[in-house]
């Protein structure tokens, strides 16, 4: 009875072995580019005036792999768009009129690098947020 309870005890411990994390691949943290601009693509955002509409440009070397996605302050994922490796300018619209008012990200990124931006909306208007904002009051 014991050698019985000393196999299965055993069996217990492999198994738990097996189902751990630290057979887990690790997970490459991708670099964050600075001013638009990385290795291998390059970024342009400008709001078309008098309108809730951003545009988003990109300019990527051929073979490179780019995602674009736009998420709010909950992280839920509400644009997404994957430009293939065949393509070397890529343009995208992204139209706010019917979203409400907040806090957005958009990423554009590759297998290693990454670029976030962040985006205000208010009522009457959307733009680019710096990543710091000082309000001073009397």
């Amino acid at each position: 009875m014991k050698r019985l309870m000393k196999c299965f005890a055993i069996a217990v411990c492999g198994l738990m072995y097996v189902d751990t994390p630290a057979v887990a691949l690790p997970v490459e943290v991708k670099k964050e580019c600075k001013n638009n601009s990385c290795e291998n693509f390059k970024i342009g955002m400008y709001r078309v005036v008098n309108t809730l509409t951003m545009n988003v440009l990109l300019e990527k070397e051929k073979g490179e792999q780019v995602d674009i996605s736009l998420r709010d302050s909950a992280g839920k994922v509400i644009h997404q768009e994957r430009v293939g490796k065949l393509a070397k300018k890529f343009g995208v619209k992204l139209n706010f009129s019917e979203v409400p008012d907040g806090r957005y990200t958009l990423e554009v990124s590759n297998a290693h690098e990454s670029i976030v931006k962040k985006i205000d909306l208010s009522t009457n208007e959307v733009k680019e947020s710096d990543m710091r904002t000082l309000v001073a009051m009397n």
